[in-house]
């Protein structure tokens, strides 16, 4: 009977075993994501920062208007929520709808035309 309840509680060990290393799997994938989003993030702010001065600096724009002109960006799907939305691209090989903010058609996989700057980055 001991023997059984050992197989038994060794079973159990073992599965708890394989359960945390894809947990830990798991966990370290999502942190490459996370840092990857992290370095696009960084990027992005980067080019806005430049990108405001140059507006402000060179072309004399003022802060409201910039920030005016970013709150109409965003109401453009009707809603303020700091998104932008996606929308169909038509791709320019297969003529299918894919996504806006794919880089290559999901039916293809031909590279698909950029909305706007930040989509694909």
């Amino acid at each position: 009977m001991e023997l059984l309840i050992d197989a038994y509680q060794h079973g159990k060990i073992t599965e708890a075993q394989v359960t945390a290393a894809q947990a830990s799997d798991r966990a370290n994938r999502l942190q490459g994501e996370v840092d990857e989003l992290k370095r696009r993030a960084d990027g992005l702010t980067i080019a806005c920062q430049a990108l405001w001065e140059i507006l402000r600096t060179r072309l004399g724009v003022d802060d409201q208007t910039i920030l005016r002109q970013m709150q109409e960006v965003d109401l453009r799907d009707g809603q303020a929520d700091g998104k932008i939305a996606t929308r169909p691209v038509v791709c320019p090989r297969c003529s299918r709808n894919s996504n806006s903010r794919r880089r290559t058609c999901v039916y293809c996989g031909a590279p698909l035309p950029a909305g706007h700057v930040f989509e694909k980055t």
